[in-house]
């Protein structure tokens, strides 16, 4: 089984992850402004009520998930649980700014263009066997270009985002689930009547100001 950990020194902005400089400008170009010159990638049939993703980066989400969420004894099937169309919820979640990039980046990845400047492969990443498609992962994952290793972990966070979010999987890790029991749905509701509210769980002490404390240092 293929594993995909982050690589030393990953980390990246999350503003702006994508654009690093104008080499990163131009891989963005490619992917989402000349693609319609190149290959056309898989042909899959697209859900009707999704909301970010189109016939294009479809199935580069589909073959992404299959990638990243290998099937494991013990773990949900990604297919079974609709994981590529809840990455397109969570999609519509962020700003638009960040939908623009990941719809770029998506075709970045299924451009076979910038696959064959990189890796000399002229099939689109979703026509590509499992095997090369991980290949490509990897690549993404340990180049030397700022783009390609933050597309990658935005990518791979988006889908483990969209796959460890569902709780039919929280079993398979050992997550019990959010805390039982904090709200009280047949508790009294305060009404005041004028009076401060009693002090309890969950109420804020007043913190004093600094001048109370240390003699109004700054």
């Amino acid at each position: 089984m293929k594993m995909y950990l982050p690589p030393p020194g990953g980390r990246d902005s999350r503003r702006g992850f994508l654009k690093k400089g104008l080499f990163g400008g131009l891989l963005l170009a490619l992917g989402g402004g000349t693609w319609l010159a190149l290959k056309k990638g898989a042909q899959v049939a697209l859900p009707p009520d999704l909301k970010v993703l189109d016939e294009r980066r479809w199935p580069v989400v589909l073959a992404l998930v299959d990638r990243f969420i290998p099937a494991r004894p013990g773990f949900p099937a990604a297919a079974s649980l609709d994981t590529a169309k809840a990455v397109d919820a969570i999609l519509t979640m962020v700003d638009e700014s960040s939908r623009v990039e990941v719809r770029q980046l998506l075709m970045l990845f299924e451009n076979a263009l910038p696959n064959f400047l990189f890796g000399l492969r002229t099939t689109p990443f979703s026509l590509l066997p499992p095997d090369e498609q991980d290949q490509v992962l990897n690549e993404w994952m340990t180049s030397r270009v700022p783009l390609r290793r933050t597309g990658f972990l935005a990518l791979r966070t988006l889908v483990m985002s969209a796959y460890y979010g569902n709780p039919a999987t929280w079993a398979a890790v050992g997550y019990p689930g959010p805390p039982q029991g904090i709200h009280d749905p047949s508790a009294p509701a305060w009404k005041g009547d004028g009076q401060p509210r009693p002090m309890g769980n969950g109420v804020m002490l007043e913190v004093p100001a600094p001048e109370a404390v240390d003699g109004g240092a700054p």
